[in-house]
């Protein structure tokens, strides 16, 4: 193992706790409905909690997942949230490692990490932050690509080509069944994650979501509810960027 690949692995355990902590602070915010002001507190009695509470990750195995102050259970989606943050931000860092596309990743990580634990908790996606994802890709493009208006039509094709077959196909189904059989959020969601990959990968993005979300509902974790779609999308977004462009070139070497 060379420097490179040891500086790299350091960095990317480093981008893991930063994760970990980003998801901490993202499900108080999906919580709160904003940023988190004051101090934090059990949601159960109250009680003001020290440094030692609030250590992600760590903070919850230690407590066996409850309050230390009234015995509480605390809440999953918060173990979650941390090890998901953990999770995405050290798999991008060791797949990319240090460079300017990493930084457009991460942020588009977080800011998919928000929009599942709001939609997972309120089955909404918020405008505004499908808005902060777009011109984060728009941003991106303009600082990282000298050429950046050639590939706006490769990101248009990106974004339209899920979302608008689905649109066409939602719009019918709901005209014939006569109630609502796809959120427009989600397709919002996809048009947006198209500026971010191709349109063979936003294809491959989708049957990675529906697999994801079928085994989710296969291992009973439904119980009967409807489960949100935008959390198995932003995974079928991490995965296609850990790995698509790889898939697909397997896949088009077939057919050659």
């Amino acid at each position: 193992m060379d420097a490179q690949q040891l500086f790299t692995g350091y960095l990317a355990f480093c981008m893991a706790l930063l994760g970990a902590a980003m998801g901490s602070f993202l499900a108080c915010a999906a919580d709160r409905h904003g940023l988190p002001t004051g101090r934090s507190r059990c949601d159960s009695c109250g009680h003001v909690l020290a440094p030692r509470d609030l250590v992600p990750l760590f903070s919850f195995l230690l407590s066996r997942g409850k309050c230390r102050y009234c015995g509480a259970p605390i809440p999953l989606s918060c173990l979650a949230a941390e090890g998901l943050g953990a999770l995405s931000f050290g798999a991008l860092t060791l797949r990319f490692g240090p460079s300017s596309q990493l930084g457009m990743l991460l942020g588009a990580a977080a800011l998919l990490l928000l929009l599942s634990l709001i939609d997972w908790k309120e089955h909404i996606l918020p405008d505004r932050l499908l808005l902060v994802l777009g011109v984060w890709r728009l941003f991106w493009a303009v600082l990282l690509e000298e050429n950046w208006r050639e590939t706006l039509p490769d990101m248009l094709l990106g974004a339209l080509s899920v979302s608008l077959p689905l649109l066409v196909l939602s719009l019918v189904m709901d005209r014939l069944l006569g109630k609502e059989t796809m959120g427009g959020g989600d397709i919002k969601l996809l048009f947006v994650l198209g500026l971010y990959q191709s349109w063979l990968q936003m294809i491959l993005l989708v049957f990675c979501a529906c697999v994801l979300a079928l085994l989710f509902a296969a291992l009973g974790k439904s119980r009967g509810k409807e489960i949100p779609f935008g959390p198995f999308l932003a995974m079928g977004w991490l995965v296609v960027t850990l790995w698509g462009e790889g898939w697909v070139q397997w896949y088009l070497s077939l057919l050659m």
